[in-house]
C-alpha cells in the first residue's frame, strides 16, 4: 500500500511537471483502486484525495479527507489539503486561517511557500514576496521539484500583475531548475510573445506541443503562428 500510494503522488506530480493528463487520470485510477481494496485506510484515502482535488473534484476531495480525518490522519496533513482546496474554491479566509496557523507551527519551504501563493492571489504582493524569499531561504532539501515549483508559481503572481520581465525572470529560474518543466516552459513561451519575440515563442512551444498531451500548448502555439 505505501508504494502504491507513493506511485499516486508521484504520477500528479509528473503530469504537472510534464504536462500530462495521462499521468493525472492514472492517478486517479489507482487512487480509486486503492480506496476500494481498503476502504478506511488514511493513506489511500488522502491520495484519493489528492486525485479528485487534481480534477477539480473539491466536494469528494474534501469527503475523502473527513474520513482521513476520521481514520486518524494528522492535523497538519488534513489542514494543508483542506487549505489548498478552499484557496481553489475562492475561500480565501478560511485557507487564510489555515495556512497562517500551519506557517506558525512550522515554518518551512511547503508552508511558507503555500502562505504565499494565496497572499499572491489576494494581491498582497509585497508579503508574497516576502514569503517566497523565506521560503526559499529555508528549503534544506536536495530535490530541485519544490524549489522550481515555487520559482513558477513565483512568475504567475509577476505574470498577473502584467510585470513581464519579473515574470519570465522566475519562469526561466523554473525551467532551469527542471529542464522538463512544461509549465514554466509555457509560461515563458507567453511572455516571449507578448514581448514581441514570436520565434523564441514558437521554438519554446513546438516540442511543448508534441510532448505534452495537455491542448493548451498546442492552441498557445497556434496563436502565436498566427
Amino acid at each position: 500500500m505505501p508504494q502504491q500510494v507513493l506511485l499516486a503522488d508521484l504520477l500528479l506530480l509528473r503530469g504537472h511537471v510534464l504536462g500530462c493528463v495521462a499521468d493525472y487520470e492514472r492517478a486517479a485510477e489507482l487512487a480509486e483502486q486503492l480506496v476500494r481494496d481498503a476502504p478506511h485506510d488514511c493513506t489511500a484515502l488522502l491520495a484519493r484525495a489528492r486525485a479528485r482535488a487534481t480534477f477539480h473534484r473539491f466536494p469528494e476531495a474534501l469527503a475523502d479527507l473527513d474520513a482521513a480525518a476520521r481514520s486518524g490522519v494528522e492535523r497538519d496533513t488534513l489542514d494543508a489539503e483542506r487549505a489548498a482546496i478552499f484557496q481553489a474554491v475562492g475561500c480565501h479566509a478560511d485557507a487564510l486561517a489555515l495556512q497562517r496557523s500551519a506557517a506558525e507551527r512550522r515554518p518551512d519551504l511547503t508552508t511558507l511557500g503555500a502562505l504565499a501563493v494565496l497572499q499572491a492571489e489576494r494581491g498582497k504582493v509585497a508579503e508574497a514576496e516576502r514569503l517566497f524569499t523565506e521560503a526559499r531561504r529555508r528549503y534544506q532539501g536536495v530535490s530541485p521539484f519544490p524549489v522550481a515549483s515555487l520559482d513558477f508559481r513565483r512568475g504567475l503572481m509577476w505574470l498577473a500583475e502584467n510585470h513581464l520581465p519579473t515574470a519570465g525572470a522566475w519562469f526561466d529560474a523554473a525551467r532551469r531548475r527542471v529542464p522538463a518543466y512544461a509549465p514554466a516552459s509555457g509560461h515563458l513561451a507567453g511572455v516571449d510573445a507578448a514581448s514581441g519575440a514570436h520565434e523564441a515563442a514558437i521554438g519554446r512551444l513546438r516540442p511543448l506541443a508534441v510532448s505534452s498531451d495537455d491542448p493548451e500548448y498546442a492552441a498557445t502555439l497556434a496563436g502565436v503562428l498566427r
